[in-house]
């Protein structure tokens, strides 16, 4: 087995929260603000912590934001999020193969763990690291050394990281651990791609091709 363990971001590689953040970014500055963000700027922020899309406005608008998107989020999340195709069917065929797994996210805990227990794929994960579990997050490695330190791994090059965005696959590099791109990404291609990642994923089942080195 080419990998032991695979670890995944989670909005836009595992389900299709992208548009559901987006519409929570919509509601919140037009309900704080009364005008919307630059579209291109908070596309380029997912996967970052939700501060770094606010960083720029006032400590005071910060936080109005912050609860506006929050409640906008938690929300949308119940009926909006959709399930990429094959994803279920990836994630299970390599916890047959043995492959342990994990999702390493910068998002808070609460809304992932919704969103995962509404698809299912919780009983996948054997580790799961969220926003609250580090002090630094992507794409500084330290939240895929602590999905590692979880799982009792040390040897990076026993793990693979997938991604959709150009911090998953830099945090990957920074951990020095081989990445891979998912091409369901809403990221512009030719971003991820200057990112060098090992392999690109067409469906979540390419990984077991991967993992047992058969062809795809």
């Amino acid at each position: 087995m080419k990998y032991d363990v695979v670890l995944y971001d989670f909005d836009g590689t595992l389900l299709d929260t992208v548009p559901v953040i987006m519409e929570s970014f919509r509601i919140a500055f037009m309900e704080v603000t009364g005008h919307e963000e630059d579209k291109d700027y908070l596309l380029s922020t997912i996967g970052l912590p939700l501060a770094k899309a606010f960083a720029h406005y006032e400590p005071d608008v910060q936080k109005a934001l912050t609860e506006s998107y929050t409640l906008a989020n938690r929300r949308l999340i119940k009926t909006a999020v959709r399930s990429f195709e094959g994803v279920e069917e990836g994630l299970s065929a390599l916890k047959q193969m043995g492959v342990r797994q994990g999702v390493v996210t910068s998002k808070q805990r609460e809304p992932a763990i919704i969103s995962m227990r509404q698809f299912g794929l919780d009983v996948y994960f054997d580790t799961i690291v969220t926003r609250e579990d580090t002090s630094v997050h992507k794409p500084n490695p330290e939240p895929l050394f602590l999905g590692m330190k979880n799982l009792g791994i040390e040897d990076v090059s026993r793990v693979l990281y997938v991604g959709d965005s150009v911090h998953d696959l830099r945090c990957a590099t920074n951990a020095g651990m081989d990445s891979a791109a998912v091409n369901w990404t809403y990221m512009p291609k030719e971003d991820l791609a200057a990112e060098k990642p090992k392999y690109w994923l067409e469906r979540l089942t390419d990984l077991s091709c991967i993992l047992s080195d058969t062809e795809l």
